[in-house]
């Protein structure tokens, strides 16, 4: 009989909770609930995770770990980097929209310095892939670029910005609801046709 180790039991733990916060949301996702999920004791899960903001924050770091893998297949073998850099904001679309009961912003809002430190690492990471698809836009003579890495860094900034400012009402505290997420993408489409045509030039 096959005895499961502490990881492949934290696994499951976070792939029950991670089944719980995405359905209802982490906010109203108890350790009761996750433990009767398992069909274990509660204080099973304390001894994985001291609290339930513990578990939140590894269910964040295996998604972004995933929507990381995937953008990063983006800087393999690239055809055409302005495909690559729309492709990008695909992934970021579908991630966001599967996985925004998650409450990312009310995370950030409670000051979690954790978490902090976890996107300000997130948005090197964003940017260094950003950074490749351009270099191999300019090895390919799509871009006349002088420095991808600044162009990269400006180009993220500015995708990540308009999640801030659109729609005008929004505050900067909650997680987006559909419809203005959907605007925030158009927007980012918007910007990146422009961004695009200016590496061209």
């Amino acid at each position: 009989m096959h005895t499961e180790t502490k990881d492949e039991m934290q696994e499951k733990i976070l792939d029950a909770a991670l089944k719980r916060f995405t359905h209802y949301g982490a906010s109203k996702t108890t350790m009761n609930e996750i433990a009767d999920d398992l069909h274990c004791s509660k204080a099973s899960l304390y001894y994985y995770f001291p609290d339930k903001n513990a578990m939140h924050m590894a269910v964040l770091e295996r998604i972004a770990e995933a929507y990381f893998q995937e953008m990063e297949k983006e800087t393999q073998q690239v055809k055409s980097a302005s495909k690559a850099l729309n492709n990008i904001i695909e992934i970021r679309r579908i991630f966001v929209s599967k996985f925004c009961r998650l409450e990312i912003f009310k995370i950030l809002q409670d000051g979690n310095s954790f978490f902090y430190a976890g996107m300000i690492k997130a948005k090197k990471r964003e940017i260094e892939i950003h950074t490749e698809i351009i270099k191999a836009g300019i090895a390919s003579g799509e871009f006349k670029v002088k420095h991808p890495a600044k162009a990269a860094e400006l180009l993220v900034q500015s995708l990540m910005g308009l999640r801030f400012s659109v729609p005008d009402h929004f505050r900067n505290d909650a997680d987006l609801n559909e419809e203005q997420f959907a605007q925030v993408i158009e927007k980012q489409k918007q910007l990146l046709e422009i961004f695009i045509k200016g590496m061209k030039a």
